[in-house]
Order: C-alpha cells, then sequence, then structure tokens
C-alpha cells in the first residue's frame, strides 16, 4: 500500500474527504493518516522491525489491513496477503516460505470459518484486528508521541511476495525487488483518465494481486476506495449506485453473480456512475461478457495477466465488441511470443505456450526454478496457458498445465451459449491430455432442459476432440475467492455427485457395492427388530439411545479425522440445527412411533420411497419440477403403497390402518429435508455434516424426551427393559447408524448416487424376508404392492439415465 509520506500529502489537501470504508469504518484521508502514523511508531517501538522479514495477513478484506499495510510500506516490510481458504498445510508453508515474523489475523474469523489457529499460533508474534490493533499500541494518541524524530528503518530494499492462486497444487511464492507500480500506473492514469475523484470499490480479495495492486493505484491517487463485503454480490450492486463507484475490479464468477441480480430488471443498474470494470482472472465467457456489456454499459474491459507477470493485455469494450473471444492485445512494456515444445516462436495463428517479456514480471519463485527464454535480447517468462496470437490479439486455449492441445475455452464460451447453462467449468485430468471433467450449472433445473444441456455439451466436446469422462449437474462451480476453478475440489464433486458413469470396473467400485449392501441390508433389518424394541420401549426414548450415543461416536470420529477445531459449527450452527432436528429427531420419533402401530415390512416401503419425495422436495424447495414421466412414476408408487398398507382392501383405511403409514411418510419427508440440507452447508464434509446435525438432532430429541415424560405421555425405562433390549439397542446404533452412515457415504461416494439409490430398494425386500421366514403372513396384494414401488423406483433412476431416449442412447458412454 502507499507509505506514509504519501498520505501525509493527501491528507493535507484532502483533509476530510474520504479515504477508505467499509462496513464498519470510515475514514477521512487526515483519519487515515493519523492512524498509519500511530501504527507505523508502535510497530517500530513494539517489534525488532530489522529482524522481521516480511508480515502476512490472513483475513478477509477490512479498513485495519489498510493501516497496516501502509504502516508495513513505510516500514518497507513486505506486507504479503495469505489465502484463507487454503487447508491449513498450505498455509503454514505460505507463512514459511514468506519468513513471516508477524501475523496478522481476524480471531472471529478464524472462529466462523472454522479455521484452526494453533497450526499458526507459534510460527510468529500474532496481531488480532478484532482487538482493534491493540495488540501492536504502546500509544493511543498522536500527542504522546515524538513526532519530530523519525524512526531510523534502515537500508532495507524492496521486496514484494505473492502467492499463485494455488487451487492445482500448493501456492507458490512470486518475488519481486523491484516496484513496477510507477510506471504501470502512469499507463492506466494517462489511458483511462484516473484521478483523486474516483471511487473504487474492492471486491476481489486483497491478498490477490489484481485486487490489492487496483486498491493500490486508486489510493496513489488520492481517491477514494470502498470495501465491498466479502462475497457479498447484492451489496456490490448495492454499493456501485448507493457511494457512486466510478472504478471496480472483479473476477468472471463473481461479474456473474452481479449482474444475475437484475434478472429482467436491468434498470438497477441504470444511472450509476461506474466507468471502469475490469474483468480477468479465469476464462471469461463471450455469453457473460456480451451480457455484461449490455446490461452495465460500455464500461467492461478485460485482461489476461499472471501473479508472475503482472497485467499483460487489456480488452477495451469496443475490442470486446468487435472480437469477444480474444483477451486483448499487449500494452505498454509487455511483449509476447508463442512458442512450440522447442521453445522456438511460431508464426501468427499457430497454437503453443505463451510467453511474456514485461517489466512486471517476477524476478522468481521462492527456492523453485522457473521456465525463461531469450529472445531479440527480451527475457520472456513461460506460463503454464496455451494459446494464439491473430492480428496482434491474443487467445486463449486454456490455463491447465500439459494440456496444450485441448480447445477448453473454445468449448466452454461454445456451452455457454445454451441458454439453460448459467456456468460451467471443463478441466483436463491428469492421466491423459484428450479426457476432461465437466460441471454444469443450469439456470433451468428441469430434467427435460438438462437432457437437452447434457447432449448439446456432449457434441461440444466431441467437436473440440476431447473425451468426458464425467460430467455433472451442480448447484455451483467451486471457485476460490479470487476467481480460479478449484480443481482438485472440481473433481471431487463430480466424484460424489451423480455423474453418469459404465466403469464398473473402476477401482473400489466392489467395496463400494459392498458397503451399499451393508447399509440397505442393515436398514432392512432396523425395522423388525425396532418393531421388537416398541413392545416395552417408547420411540421417543429409542431414538434418544440410538442418535445419543451415535452422535457421541461419530463426534468422536470427527475429532479424531478432521481435528477438534471441525466440532466447531460455526456460523451455519442454526441451519446445522433445524437439519439435524428434522433429520434425527424428526425421522426417528415419527418412523418408531408409526412402526409401533403397523408391519415392519410396511415402514421398510414407505422409506422406500425416499428417492421419490426427494424429487417433490426438491420442487418445493428449490423450484425445479420434476418431469412428467417421475410425476407418473410418483403415481403409481403411492399406488404400490395403498396396496401394501391396505392389502388390496381400500376400505380398510378407513380403519385407522393409514394413519401409522402416514407418521411413518412424514418421517421420510423429514429425513429427505435433512439430505437435501447437506446442500445448503458449505464447507462441510460428509462426516463433519453428519456427527454435528446427529448431535444438534440428539439434543432436540433429549428436549422432546423431557417435555413427554413431564406430560406422562412416555416414562424412563427401567434398568431390566433396557438389559432386555440391549441386543435390539446395540443394532440400532452401531449397525443401523454408525456403520450403515459410514457405509452409505463411502458407498455412495464410489458408486455415485444414480447407481447408488438403486439399492434403496433392498430395504423393503429385505423387511420383507425376515416377515417372511419370521412366520409372518404375506398376502399377495402386499407382495404386488411392493413390486409397483420397486419397479417405479427403477423405471425413475432408468429415466433420469436417459435410457429412454432413444434417439440419444449413446449418451450412456458418459
Amino acid at each position: 500500500m502507499i507509505p506514509l509520506n504519501l498520505i501525509k500529502e493527501f491528507a493535507s489537501c484532502r483533509t476530510d474527504r474520504e479515504a477508505i470504508a467499509d462496513q464498519q469504518h470510515s475514514l477521512t484521508w487526515q483519519e487515515y493518516h493519523d492512524k498509519v502514523e500511530i501504527m507505523f511508531r508502535n510497530m517500530h517501538n513494539t517489534f525488532n522491525i530489522y529482524k522481521i522479514r516480511s508480515i502476512c495477513y490472513i483475513s478477509p478484506n477490512r479498513s485495519e489491513l489498510f493501516i497496516l499495510a501502509a504502516a508495513a510500506a513505510t516500514l518497507k516490510i513486505p506486507f504479503v496477503g495469505i489465502d484463507y481458504t487454503q487447508k491449513p498445510e498450505n498455509i503454514k508453508h505460505m507463512l514459511d516460505v514468506s519468513d513471516c515474523g508477524l501475523i496478522v489475523i481476524s480471531s472471529s474469523f478464524f472462529l466462523e470459518e472454522g479455521i484452526d489457529i494453533r497450526s499458526i499460533i507459534d510460527l510468529a508474534p500474532i496481531i488480532d484486528l478484532d482487538n482493534g490493533l491493540k495488540a501492536a499500541t504502546h500509544y493511543s494518541r498522536l500527542e504522546e508521541l515524538d513526532s519530530t524524530t523519525e524512526p531510523d528503518i534502515g537500508q532495507r530494499t524492496f521486496k514484494a511476495i505473492s502467492f499463485t492462486s494455488g487451487t492445482s497444487g500448493p501456492p507458490k511464492a512470486a518475488v519481486r525487488y523491484a516496484s513496477f507500480d510507477a510506471r504501470r500506473f502512469n499507463y492506466f492514469k494517462s489511458r483511462y483518465g484516473f484521478s483523486s475523484e474516483d471511487k473504487y470499490m474492492l471486491a476481489m480479495p486483497m491478498y490477490h494481486a489484481a485486487g490489492n495492486g487496483w486498491a493500490r493505484l486508486f489510493m496513489s491517487l488520492g481517491a477514494t476506495v470502498i470495501i465491498a463485503k466479502p462475497h457479498d454480490t447484492k451489496d456490490m450492486v448495492r454499493l456501485i449506485k448507493s457511494e457512486k463507484i466510478t472504478a471496480s475490479s472483479m473476477t468472471p464468477p463473481l461479474l456473474l453473480e452481479v449482474i444475475s441480480h437484475a434478472n429482467g430488471q436491468e434498470h438497477i443498474f441504470k444511472q450509476n456512475s461506474l466507468r471502469f470494470l475490469l474483468v480477468g482472472g479465469k476464462n471469461f465467457p463471450i455469453k457473460l461478457k456480451l451480457d455484461a456489456l449490455h446490461i452495465l454499459g460500455p464500461v467492461v474491459y478485460e485482461y489476461y495477466g499472471t501473479t508472475e507477470t503482472g497485467v499483460n493485455t487489456i480488452a477495451e469494450p469496443h475490442d470486446i465488441m468487435k472480437q469477444p473471444t480474444s483477451v486483448g492485445k499487449p500494452y505498454d512494456g509487455n511483449k509476447l511470443l508463442i512458442l512450440d515444445e522447442q521453445d522456438r516462436k511460431l508464426t501468427d495463428g499457430e497454437i503453443g505456450r505463451v510467453a511474456v517479456s514485461s517489466y512486471m514480471n517476477m524476478d522468481e519463485y521462492h527456492s523453485i526454478p522457473h521456465d525463461t527464454v531469450e529472445y531479440v535480447g527480451d527475457k520472456y517468462l513461460l506460463t503454464a496457458e496455451t494459446g494464439y496470437i491473430q492480428g496482434g490479439l491474443l487467445f486463449l486455449m486454456n490455463r491447465a498445465q500439459n494440456a496444450k492441445g485441448l480447445k477448453i475455452y473454445e468449448t466452454e464460451n461454445a456451452i455457454s451459449k445454451h441458454p439453460g447453462v448459467r456456468d460451467l467449468a471443463i478441466v483436463p485430468t491428469d492421466t491423459n491430455n484428450s479426457k476432461v471433467i465437466c460441471g454444469i450449472v443450469a439456470s433451468d433445473h428441469t430434467d427435460g432442459m438438462k437432457s437437452k444441456i447434457y447432449d448439446f455439451a456432449k457434441r461440444e466436446i466431441k467437436k473440440n476432440k476431447m473425451k468426458c469422462s464425467k460430467m455433472q449437474f451442480l448447484e455451483k462451480i467451486p471457485y476460490s475467492p479470487s476467481g480460479k476453478v478449484r480443481m482438485e475440489e472440481l473433481k471431487n464433486m463430480l466424484t460424489d455427485g451423480p455423474y453418469i458413469s459404465n466403469d464398473l470396473k473402476r477401482p473400489g467400485m466392489i467395496a463400494g457395492i459392498l458397503c451399499l449392501l451393508l447399509t440397505t441390508l442393515s436398514w432392512g433389518g432396523m425395522f423388525p427388530i425396532a418393531k421388537n424394541a416398541l413392545l416395552s420401549m417408547d420411540a421417543v426414548h429409542i431414538s434418544l439411545i440410538r442418535y445419543g450415543i451415535a452422535s457421541l461416536i461419530l463426534l468422536i470420529l470427527l475429532a479424531a479425522k478432521e481435528g477438534i477445531s471441525a466440532l466447531n459449527p460455526g456460523r451455519q450452527v442454526f441451519k446445522l440445527y433445524v437439519f439435524g432436528s428434522l433429520g434425527f429427531a424428526g425421522f426417528s420419533i415419527l418412523a418408531f412411533a408409526g412402526l409401533a402401530h403397523t408391519k415392519p415390512q410396511h415402514g421398510a416401503i414407505i422409506m422406500a420411497l425416499m428417492p421419490l419425495i426427494s424429487v417433490i422436495m426438491i420442487w418445493v424447495l428449490k423450484k425445479q419440477k420434476p418431469s412428467n414421466f417421475t410425476f407418473g412414476s410418483i403415481f403409481f408408487a403411492l399406488l404400490g403403497v395403498v396396496l401394501v398398507v391396505s392389502k388390496g382392501s381400500i376400505t380398510s383405511l378407513a380403519g385407522g390402518a393409514l394413519l401409522p403409514n402416514l407418521v411413518i411418510l412424514l418421517g421420510a419427508f423429514c429425513w429427505v429435508t435433512y439430505t437435501i440440507g447437506a446442500s445448503y452447508i458449505e464447507g462441510f464434509s460428509s462426516l463433519r455434516y453428519t456427527a454435528i446435525s446427529a448431535g444438534l438432532g440428539s439434543i432436540t430429541i433429549g428436549g422432546i424426551c423431557l417435555l413427554t415424560n413431564m406430560a406422562g405421555v412416555t416414562q424412563i425405562p427401567s434398568a431390566s427393559i433396557l438389559v432386555g433390549n440391549i441386543l435390539e439397542l446395540s443394532y440400532l446404533v452401531v449397525f443401523a447408524g454408525v456403520v450403515a452412515v459410514f457405509s452409505w457415504n463411502h458407498g455412495i461416494k464410489t458408486v455415485g448416487p444414480v447407481n447408488g439409490v438403486l439399492f434403496i430398494n433392498l430395504v423393503p425386500i429385505t423387511a420383507f424376508a425376515i416377515a417372511f421366514f419370521s412366520g409372518d403372513s404375506i398376502v399377495p396384494e402386499e407382495v404386488f404392492g411392493s413390486a409397483l414401488v420397486i419397479l417405479s423406483l427403477i423405471a425413475n433412476n432408468m429415466y433420469a439415465r436417459g435410457w429412454f431416449n432413444f434417439r440419444n442412447k449413446t449418451r450412456l458412454a458418459y
């Protein structure tokens, strides 16, 4: 950030003009100067600055960071941003590489995000922003300082450290030993007329080179920086209008969310002051570019650059309209080459590796070699990008290592033109350059639209000579705050999700199938075993014992696997409590209460309806209307349930036979809501979601138990009753609880939900088999009704796979 002497100049001439503002604070230039000077002197007097090689911060954007950054700039100490979304081992690695002597954090943010502070607490002294910077304070008022004596900051040389995104591996430290600010800032000020009257909205994280660099540019002009609430795009739209923002920089995913708030109401962006919006850091889809220009006007600029090379090309609005597939042309001080595998220069139109010669190029990676090449006296840094130059414009193919032949961006652009596609990401696999995986976010979630998008995407991928090993519709693409696709996370999501695959020889497939068999057999046996326990115990106390013990086991396993900090639910505690109460209290109490008055196999066949109940719940919660075929499957499945429950005699339902089964059905709805609830909880593993929600749900069961005991509806079982049911309770806790949950999660992850959900049909089959061998009478109507339910489930599953779309049956190869 800008040093104290420059801030002092602005404070003298722009005393009461706003310098920085966030959600909590607003600082004039004079206030900013005073706080920076206090911090500068306090840090100088508190710490041995001669031994501090860098100061690192792990925090979302806030005004206090600007104060610390300015003090560090004055002390000539690198102020290094750390991506707080990285894994703990990567954060520690970045702190080590930076040779960090002082760490700045936000303890409340650490608590909210479940970040374990123990991994860094011994590495260096810590300043907590939530303590009002008091940890670095000896003086609190400017009058107490001897401002006539300037601290001696020694003969430090310039050094800047910035980290790559780390989306495909550990972040690398790009190191520079000379500042390029003056030259770049002068060019942009001259070219785009930036001045002290501008208001820049900081929407990208400060640890990102673009977010930090552009904020620094406007601060150097004496302009105003407005800090947007991190990731809150509605707030950004509000700020653009209310604060009369003139300039900002965003990633394409962030811009997509911002303009999506228009949603047919483009007028909300009219009559704003925005005149410069720089977008880059990821493939900028053509559709999004044109939509942004239409909604925001001719204010959208695209850049190409890297952490290692700075900003190297600019495409201005008229360039985008004329050639939207390009990322622009090099501007002052930047030269580009396209090289082949032998580092020979290629001609216009030939595809190769992008090399950049720029005054902004880094000097080195920290302890890691980097590729450079000399050409006509200039030193070029080789990037991971593949592309070509045509007519002076740069066209990128992809930004993926070892994938130079893949037309990823061209394919993404083509697929994004489909009206049903909101966002997508194509990522090459590690094993074969021609193979990719694809995640798609649909704007229309109906089965019919998804089928059309699927076929369209398949054709485009094949047209560009790639093979897609996995394709799936997602709620969102996993981006880092700096706008990069998190490749490993995307790969894991596609593995976990309902992709279509015929690869039954995949490693671990047999183990996954065995896990699902174990789960469904355990759940099938749960109904007759629980029925036996219900003869002497009530549903509420059985549920309390079952999930009270099971949740304790799960929490212990969670702490052992993910650390004690994983037990902290953070800011999502309310949602976890609601879903946990529905899933464990609602499901268990209602299912067992209904089971006490009906046959176990009837309860099992109702539970088998869960896949179709899920369709209804998703329709209600997420407005994703099922297809007509699915509606038909639901009708026939319900008809089958009626046959089972009534044993073929509809008049018997009037005698009270229906009520217990409706109670079980309500319990099934509770469990499905809990299952869908996982998609509303961000950043939690399956184990963490299950364990914490089970623990919170058990608290609700305990509360219900206390109320029903006080009302005399239930009573605490005696020791003799507990001993008499020890085998049944042990089965419900260990097999139908802990083991079944683990087996189900692992099986679904391996086989995939589209295949795995078929195993739910074994639950009623198991229950009927146990009833048959126990001598329970089963009438033909029950068998026919059960078969109708199972066939309806299988038919709907086959429809979801596209088996009934005979014109496009080859789509199963995906």
